[in-house]
C-alpha cells in the first residue's frame, strides 16, 4: 500500500494549480493547453483510493472553478467524478508501469475535457447551433488529452520521487 500523507498532497494540488495558471498558455497552443490538473488528480487516485481521488478532484476542479468564467462547478463535479472513478478501480492498474499512467491520463482526460466541452457547448444551444460531434470530440480534446498523457510521465515521475512511493 502506498501512503501519502493529505497535507503534502493538498500542498502539491496548489503548487500545480499555481503553476498551471502561470505556464498553461506557454506549455499549449490556440485552443491546446495542458490541463495539469487532470494529471494530478490521476496520479493520487492512482496511488491512493476512491476517496481521496475524489478529494483530490473536488479539491483541484474548485480551484479551476474559481478562476474560471464559464459554468462555476462543473469542473469541481467532472475532476471529482474521474478521481472517484480511478480511485475505485486502482487495485485493477499496474502501478509501477509508466504505460499505465499514460494511459489513464489519457482516458481521464479525454472523458472530462469531453463533457466539459459538451456542457458548455449544450448551454450555449439556445443562441447558436449545436455543434457536430467531430467538433465537440475532434481534435483539440485528442490532442489536449495526448499532451496531458506526455507532461504526466514527467509529473509522475516527479511525484514519486518527491512523495518517495514505494511498496510497504
Amino acid at each position: 500500500m502506498y501512503k501519502i500523507k493529505r497535507n503534502h498532497a493538498y500542498s502539491a494540488i496548489l503548487l500545480v494549480f499555481f503553476i498551471q495558471l502561470l505556464l498553461s498558455n506557454f506549455l499549449g497552443f490556440s485552443i491546446i493547453k495542458p490541463n495539469l490538473m487532470i494529471i494530478t488528480v490521476t496520479f493520487f487516485a492512482i496511488f491512493t483510493d476512491r476517496k481521496f481521488g475524489f478529494e483530490a478532484g473536488l479539491l483541484s476542479g474548485m480551484l479551476l472553478d474559481i478562476f474560471s468564467i464559464r459554468f462555476f462547478g462543473l469542473n469541481a463535479v467532472l475532476l471529482a467524478f474521474g478521481g472517484y472513478l480511478t480511485g475505485k478501480y486502482n487495485n485493477k492498474f499496474y502501478k509501477d508501469s509508466i504505460i499505465t499512467h499514460v494511459i489513464l491520463t489519457f482516458v481521464i482526460s479525454f472523458f472530462v475535457l469531453s463533457l466539459y466541452f459538451l456542457f458548455v457547448n449544450l448551454r450555449n444551444l439556445s443562441i447558436l447551433p449545436l455543434p457536430g460531434l467531430n467538433d465537440i470530440f475532434g481534435p483539440p480534446i485528442i490532442i489536449s488529452s495526448l499532451l496531458n498523457s506526455f507532461l504526466g510521465i514527467w509529473m509522475y515521475a516527479f511525484f514519486i520521487r518527491v512523495f518517495q512511493l514505494s511498496k510497504s
